[in-house]
């Protein structure tokens, strides 16, 4: 695991857990713009970066040596928290597992933890782990996923970012395909949540509603005090990859809202 920082004259601290399968770049973006206000550590999970040479454990153990790097850095609290999709669910795990409180959260999009019989439960992550292996043997199939359109920095010539994002895929290991589908979506937290004082939103793209259903249902329950708020025109992950100076305004404005 690595984390990365920017804004390091700030003092305030902002946690972000990204999504899975992206080079941390493609995140790097949103966090310049945070940066302006705070001192933001990007966390890039194991497996995810290619010139560590490490496979993805578990949204358990990210959260575990995320914990410790800032333990050792003297950081006690946070004044801000993001995770999107599977880095959502790491930022439920912080939130009701760890001793570090986060004054404001955003979860956007984030995975809950399946509530299905096990076999279940492998099943659909065997059809996710071929997904992955499936899509990344052809740009075509990458684009049917991703529409260009939405998702690349330069949509007429797409093909080239694509087969760049194809070789980045191609690193990742069988065990780290297997392990990001399966902890995104069976990662453990306390059966019923402890008290937990943040101020905390739900972001979802309203082109992602049907697929994030169950997601939000769980949150709602899990964590009655959510407040959900629709990003207009988005699809998963792209307000905070695709469109960084009004992702970063948007939750600016709520992180240090009084």
């Amino acid at each position: 695991m690595l984390i990365h920082e920017f804004g390091q004259q700030n003092e305030k601290v902002l946690l972000f857990f990204p999504g899975s399968c992206e080079p941390w770049q493609e995140f790097a973006y949103a966090a310049r713009e945070l940066a302006a206000r705070f001192h933001v550590l990007l966390v890039t999970p194991d497996g995810h970066d290619p010139e560590e040479g490490t496979d993805f454990i578990s949204v358990e153990r990210t959260v575990d040596d995320t914990v410790c790097w800032l333990k050792e850095r003297g950081i006690d609290r946070l004044d801000a928290l993001y995770g999107l999709s599977f880095g959502g669910g790491m930022a439920v795990r912080f939130l009701t597992t760890q001793d570090i409180p986060a004054e404001r959260v955003i979860i956007d999009a984030g995975t809950a933890p399946y509530q299905l019989p096990k076999w279940v439960c492998k099943l659909i992550c065997v059809k996710d782990f071929f997904m992955i292996k499936t899509a990344r043997t052809s740009i075509r199939l990458m684009a049917l996923g991703c529409p260009p359109e939405r998702y690349a920095r330069d949509p007429e010539h797409y093909r080239a970012e694509y087969e760049e994002m194809r070789k980045y895929l191609k690193t990742f290991s069988n065990k780290t395909i297997w392990n990001i589908f399966w902890s995104a979506n069976n990662y453990s937290v306390p059966k019923k949540a402890p008290a937990i004082p943040s101020k905390i939103q739900f972001w979802v793209g309203d082109e992602e509603w049907s697929g994030r259903y169950r997601d939000l249902k769980w949150y709602r329950e899990y964590l009655p005090q959510i407040e959900v708020v629709t990003i207009p025109h988005s699809m998963h992950g792209e307000y905070v990859m695709m469109h960084p100076k009004e992702f970063a305004a948007q939750a600016l404005a709520f992180f240090e809202e009084r």
